[in-house]
């Protein structure tokens, strides 16, 4: 089963629009109910339908959740169907109710993290945990979409431990701030 996760470039409670700041694939092993987490770089040129070569991160200005499936369906020999979308503001959110997230990071990280001064393992906020997985300057790509899936990897962790009494409060307050299909 795989899950198209985008994250898009916007603060406000629209999710049209927008370009994807994040795409990451979840891809679920229902045997197993082992979880890989795929990023597709936002700057890949692929063919979106009806809109020629372009970078894949336009595909969901141009048309949404379907016609960024539809890309990445059509591109990469998928078949996905579901979707889940957050922006910049519902993802801080979400990462405040959970109570933060632990993540290390390393001193040019830090730099780049308010109220973080130094390489270290910190609880952050939704503020600092989003300021964390947009890093560009200090490094490659690949590093800025590895942040990413670690501050998405970090999130479920932390939920995976909660009691069920916990995640029906803290789902309450999240669903409303995820745009999905599932």
């Amino acid at each position: 089963r795989n899950i198209a996760i985008f994250g898009i470039d916007t603060r406000e409670n629209t999710y049209s629009g927008s370009r994807t700041d994040c795409i990451i694939i979840a891809s679920i092993n229902q045997n197993t109910k082992e979880v890989k987490l795929v990023s597709v770089y936002r700057d890949t040129y692929l063919d979106i339908p009806n809109h020629g070569l372009d970078k894949v991160n336009h595909a969901y200005a141009y048309g949404g959740p379907a016609l960024s499936m539809s890309t990445l369906n059509t591109n990469l020999d998928l078949n996905i169907t579901e979707f889940a979308t957050v922006n910049f503001t519902s993802t801080q959110e979400i990462i405040d109710e959970i109570g933060g997230i632990k993540l290390t990071v390393t001193d040019a990280e830090a730099t780049q993290i308010s109220g973080i001064n130094e390489a270290g393992t910190y609880t952050l906020n939704g503020e600092q945990a989003l300021a964390y997985s947009r890093i560009r300057k200090i490094d490659t790509d690949y590093k800025r979409t590895e942040r990413m899936r670690n501050v998405m990897a970090a999130c479920l962790e932390k939920v995976k431990k909660m009691s069920v009494s916990e995640l029906n409060a803290i789902t309450d307050k999240v669903l409303p701030r995820i745009y999905t299909n599932i």
